[in-house]
């Protein structure tokens, strides 16, 4: 098994926001290092039939699990929206406060319960994705259910936007789930 290869087009993302890529082939890991401020590195590895994306800081002795993908798009629409943080930090826009609560969930996807430390997004049925912790998964999952629903171009349009638009119209998604509505 060799290391996964992602798309020229998410790696121009990935160093938008002041990343580098090397590739490991001891350890057959894709390793995304920042160049700029406090040390991350973002390693992604094969694991059976998924893609793994942990994180590691300067601080951390040992890798932090973030995300299974069930393949390379499903990582890398992920993975636009870590880096699209970071670019949106760079370019001093306001962060992006995307909805994140089961109900925020993009039309056709399903959120399963916690189970040995992951909740897993699904669509159809089929697994797409799991993260683990039960708060921090729909932090990480809800919006990626939304990302799945638009191109890539159109995904980085959005986290270039100031209101995030096409991905967000008014501070909620633009496809699938209405405005809340506040007292």
């Amino acid at each position: 098994m060799a290391a996964p290869v992602l798309s020229p087009d998410c790696l121009g993302w990935a160093r938008a926001a002041g990343y580098g890529c090397s590739t490991d082939d001891s350890t057959e890991t894709v390793v995304l290092r920042s160049q700029m401020g406090p040390p991350t590195r973002y390693h992604i590895r094969q694991v059976r039939d998924r893609l793994r994306l942990t994180t590691q800081t300067e601080d951390d002795t040992e890798e932090r699990h973030m995300l299974f993908a069930a393949d390379r798009e499903v990582l890398e629409r992920f993975l636009y929206g870590v880096f699209g943080d970071d670019i949106r930090d760079d370019l001093g826009l306001p962060y992006l406060e995307l909805p994140w609560t089961a109900d925020d969930l993009a039309a056709g996807y399903t959120l399963g319960e916690v189970e040995r430390g992951y909740r897993t997004l699904r669509r159809g049925g089929v697994p797409l994705a799991a993260a683990p912790d039960p708060t921090l998964s729909l932090l990480a999952l809800v919006p990626l259910s939304h990302f799945l629903g638009m191109t890539a171009a159109a995904l980085r349009a959005a986290f270039l936007a100031e209101n995030g638009a096409p991905l967000l119209t008014d501070g909620a998604y633009s496809t699938g789930t209405p405005p809340r509505r506040t007292p």
